[in-house]
């Protein structure tokens, strides 16, 4: 688990060295549909799943305001949760085209806040605030990979680090944005 870690470290460095120079198209009035997730069929406690979804608008040319939908399960534990988010996507210099795709978003920043209901050993809800850091590569005009790193923060101790109980999770995530 600690080598995937640095790999995806390593993938995250690799989309900034080339965001030297570019522009994302994210301007008023756009809409964003974002999915993000994953499946472990032989996680430490059975099958892991978890998944995230998201529909934010943008009010200004690239700062959007959404909502969104968090769940996940596995033999230990299961939860959801709603909430809000906000994101900020900054962007390259004027005439930049990235070699892979047709823009870059050389990184966005983002904050959440979600009502969690989490089932460990008896249910339990909180508040969880959430920051999140990473870059969005266009495929096309109108769809994104995005690989982005999430601290999270719960009013209650929610997550399991260690087989201790703790209110603290930070972890990287890869998902699909679709733009319309």
């Amino acid at each position: 688990m600690r080598s995937m870690k640095w790999m995806v470290v390593a993938a995250a460095v690799g989309l900034f060295i080339p965001a030297a120079l570019g522009e994302a198209l994210l301007t008023q009035g756009s809409n964003e549909i974002g999915l993000a997730g994953q499946l472990d069929t032989s996680g430490v406690a059975g099958t892991d799943f978890d998944a995230q979804v998201k529909y934010a608008y943008f009010f200004w040319d690239r700062t959007s305001l959404g909502l969104r939908a968090t769940f996940g399960n596995n033999d230990f534990w299961s939860y959801f949760g709603l909430g809000t988010t906000a994101e900020y996507n900054f962007r390259m210099p004027q005439g930049y085209r990235p070699v892979i795709g047709t823009d870059l978003v050389p990184l966005f920043l983002g904050a959440a806040i979600d009502y969690r209901h989490v089932n460990l050993d008896e249910g339990s809800d909180a508040l969880v605030f959430s920051l999140e850091a990473g870059t969005k590569l266009f495929l096309t005009d109108s769809t994104a990979v995005v690989l982005s790193m999430i601290g999270e923060m719960g009013t209650e101790d929610i997550y399991y680090d260690k087989s201790e109980p703790t209110d603290k999770n930070l972890l990287f995530q890869l998902g699909l944005r679709f733009y319309f």
